[in-house]
């Protein structure tokens, strides 16, 4: 086979079936999984290890092993789903419906920055299974002028919940994200302190928030449309004479 700067190209077949399966919207563990098992077998990596080469199920399991941790969240589906069946969705649509000038902009602008804010501190709400979906995204659907959009506002939940945490806990020196950054430049010869790495990260925090608050802003509006109106506006017959 063909080497590019002496490197063989067929070893990146693997990242090509992700790529593939990712763009294709297959189903995301199968999809890594198949591509993970790829390349392990084209570098020659064996079912099962042994004494002088790990092997597929031994990295696979270590990796899990060491990584566990991630999987605590499956411990919260159980009571998020019982309070769901008791009626949290209707119990935080009811409590909108108190509320007046509360818009779906302002309501995912202010979570991103509750997100920012407990991220800056250190605070983890558990994201979407546990906070986004079963609090917020009720709330969000009770302030629409129209159930036609529910769809597009539980989406518009799950990105300020990405784009608070994702930035927010960069503001929080001891967070994995900023330790990683320190890491890697110190290991690179660049040694950096957590704390003025934490403060850089601010006009990134600032700049999200101003990019977010014009998509929620510009959501709003389109599904502010009434549908009546705007097909309306789509069958009205057109003048096509011409002056």
């Amino acid at each position: 086979m063909e080497t590019w700067l002496g490197w063989p190209v067929w070893k990146l077949l693997g990242v090509g079936v992700l790529v593939v399966g990712l763009a294709r919207r297959w189903p995301t563990g199968p999809v890594v999984l198949s591509a993970g098992g790829l390349t392990a077998w084209l570098a020659g990596m064996p079912l099962v290890g042994h004494q002088t080469q790990p092997g597929m199920l031994d990295t696979l399991g270590k990796a899990f092993v060491e990584n566990r941790v991630i999987t605590l969240y499956l411990l919260t589906l159980p009571a998020v789903g019982l309070a769901e069946r008791m009626g949290l969705h209707t119990t935080m649509g009811r409590l909108m419906g108190r509320l007046t000038g509360v818009s779906l902009a302002r309501l995912l602008i202010g979570f991103q920055m509750a997100r920012v804010a407990m991220g800056a501190l250190g605070l983890r709400l558990q994201g979407h299974v546990t906070f986004g979906r079963p609090i917020v995204a009720p709330m969000a659907t009770a302030v629409l002028p129209s159930p036609a959009g529910e769809g597009a506002a539980k989406a518009a939940v799950a990105a300020a919940e990405n784009y608070g945490n994702f930035f927010g806990q960069n503001l929080f020196p001891a967070s994995a994200g900023c330790l990683l950054v320190a890491g890697v430049m110190k290991g690179a010869g660049y040694p950096v302190d957590v704390v003025r790495l934490a403060l850089y990260a601010i006009p990134i925090v600032a700049v999200s928030l101003g990019v977010a608050a014009v998509q929620f802003v510009w959501l709003e509006r389109q599904l502010g449309q009434r549908p009546d109106e705007t097909a309306d506006h789509a069958t009205a017959p057109q003048d096509t004479r011409h002056g």
